[in-house]
Formats: C-alpha cells, sequence, structure tokens
C-alpha cells in the first residue's frame, strides 16, 4: 500500500513538474475517443453484390416508323361531325368569346370603379382642406370683429368719459351760477322792474336773435309766416349750457332744424359782463318768425 501510494505521488509529481508529458498525455486521451467514438457511430454492414444481364442479339431490330396521318383522314374525322356538332362547338367558341368580352367588361368596371372612388377621395380631402380654409377665414374675421368691437367700445368709453366730465363741469357751473343768483336776484330783480336797465337787457336780446337770424336758412321755413319758440341757457362766455329746448314749433320740421342748427352756429351769443345782467339773461326765451325777418 504504502509502495503504490509512493508510485501515485512520484507519477503526479513528475506530471506536474514535465508539461511534455502532460501534453502527450491529453493529446493521447482525445485520440482514444476519437477511436472510440468511431467505432460506435459507423454501422459496419457487408452489402450484397448486385449482378446485370446483357442480351446480345445477332443484328440490329428494324424500326418501324409512324406514319403520319392524312389530311383525307383529318377531312373524314371533320364530315364525320353532324350539324348540330358543329353547332354546339360554334356555341361554345360564342360563348367563350362572351365570358372573354365578360371578364374584361368586369376589368374594366373594376378599374373605372376604383378611378372614381380615388376621383371621390381627391374631391373629399379638396373639400375638406377649402372647409379647413374657410373655418380658418371665419375665425380670423370673428378675431378681427371683436378686435374692432373692442376698439368701438373703447372710444364709446373715452366719449362717455369726456361727456361725464362736461356734464359735470356744466352741473358745477350751474350750481355756482344758482348760487349767484340766489344772492343777486332781489337786486336784479328790483332794477329790472325799476327800469334802471331794462334798455341794456333788450339791447342784448336784440343782439341775440340777430345773430341767430343771420344763420338760419330760411327756404326751409317756406313762404308762409311761421313762429316758434325756443329756451336757451347760456354760460359768461356766450356758449350754450346744453342742447336748446323746442316750446313751441312751426309745425315744419326742417325749419324747426333750421332755427336749432342757427342757435347752435351763432356760438359765442353776446352777453353782458355785468353780472347782474347777465342774471337775467342767462336763461332765454326767445321768439322767432324766420319769414318776417328782414335784415
Amino acid at each position: 500500500m504504502i509502495f503504490t501510494k509512493l508510485s501515485k505521488t512520484m507519477i503526479i509529481s513528475k506530471l506536474q513538474d514535465n508539461y511534455d508529458l502532460q501534453a502527450n498525455l491529453f493529446s493521447f486521451v482525445i485520440h482514444f475517443g476519437l477511436f472510440i467514438f468511431m467505432l460506435l457511430s459507423i454501422q459496419w454492414q457487408i452489402k450484397d453484390v448486385y449482378y446485370s444481364e446483357i442480351e446480345l442479339w445477332d443484328a440490329m431490330p428494324m424500326q418501324v416508323k409512324p406514319q403520319p396521318v392524312s389530311n383525307k383522314k383529318k377531312s373524314a374525322d371533320i364530315k364525320k361531325l353532324t350539324p348540330k356538332a358543329i353547332e354546339k362547338q360554334k356555341q361554345l367558341k360564342i360563348n367563350e368569346d362572351a365570358e372573354i368580352k365578360l371578364k374584361k367588361k368586369r376589368k374594366a368596371e373594376k378599374r373605372a370603379k376604383i378611378k372614381k372612388i380615388q376621383r371621390e377621395a381627391l374631391k373629399q380631402e379638396k373639400l375638406e382642406q377649402f372647409q379647413k380654409k374657410l373655418l380658418d377665414q371665419e375665425k380670423l374675421e370673428q378675431f378681427q370683429k371683436k378686435l374692432l368691437e373692442q376698439e368701438k367700445l373703447e372710444t364709446i368709453q373715452k366719449k362717455l368719459l369726456e361727456q361725464e366730465k362736461l356734464d359735470k363741469l356744466k352741473e358745477s357751473i350751474l350750481d355756482q351760477e344758482f348760487k349767484k343768483e340766489a344772492r343777486i336776484a332781489v337786486e336784479g330783480d328790483q332794477e329790472v322792474y325799476a327800469g334802471s336797465n331794462t334798455g341794456e337787457l333788450n339791447k342784448f336780446k336784440a343782439m341775440i336773435q340777430q345773430k341767430i337770424y343771420q344763420n338760419v336758412n330760411k327756404q326751409l321755413c317756406g313762404l308762409d309766416l311761421v313762429e316758434l319758440e325756443f329756451e336757451i341757457q347760456l354760460m359768461p362766455t356766450g356758449e350754450l349750457l346744453g342742447e336748446p329746448k323746442l316750446i313751441q314749433s312751426s309745425k315744419i320740421e326742417s325749419c324747426d332744424e333750421a332755427l336749432e342748427r342757427a342757435i347752435l352756429q351763432s356760438q359765442p351769443l353776446p352777453v353782458p359782463k355785468d353780472p347782474k345782467l347777465f342774471a337775467r339773461l342767462k336763461k332765454l326765451k326767445l321768439m322767432f318768425q324766420p319769414n318776417a325777418y328782414t335784415e
């Protein structure tokens, strides 16, 4: 036992130190494995030998050529066909031709149908593109319309603000005049009624009427004698405070409008600088007879 162990250890130590021996041993194991594989995989069978027999002839046999079918035989076969058979063949040929024509017709119809579908699809696509353009155009127009409405609204708001400021200014002037009127009303009344300033008041009234008459288009009042009355309120500058108020109409709308325009065009109207006199003139009722007035 000890000897075998020693021999094994010596062999292993030799193998570990000798690389050439390891390579030779590895090569032997590989070749031995391949030899065993060949023995097991290849089938070693003995096959039977086949023999062929040959027949010998003294001379070559004569070849018989096939006789061609004569045209007479063909014509005879055609003559054998009965009129019914001939008619049947004709009908078959007509049917075949009709079937071929029908197939061609169906193919042509199919192509035409495909082309029609393609044309309709193209039209639909163009229609959708046109509708899309119209929709975009409509949206653009709506947007522009909104912008215009916004601008108009802003303009109206500005005008309203300006009008509101003007109204406030007029109200403040009216309040101031009302306060002044309360203070000088008694003195003004006394002076007017006493006749101290009656001539001055009539003078300014006549000047106001004369300036208005100069701007009246008399042709709009006709040839008949008409009479109308307006009430106006004046500011110290001679400008109107508010719009002229029609108290008595001439029954001719164009004449009434002509007189109103003349009053507005005549601004500023002549007014006295004396506050006492102006207090009696700032609210006037003026009677007009356009056709009766001559310069």
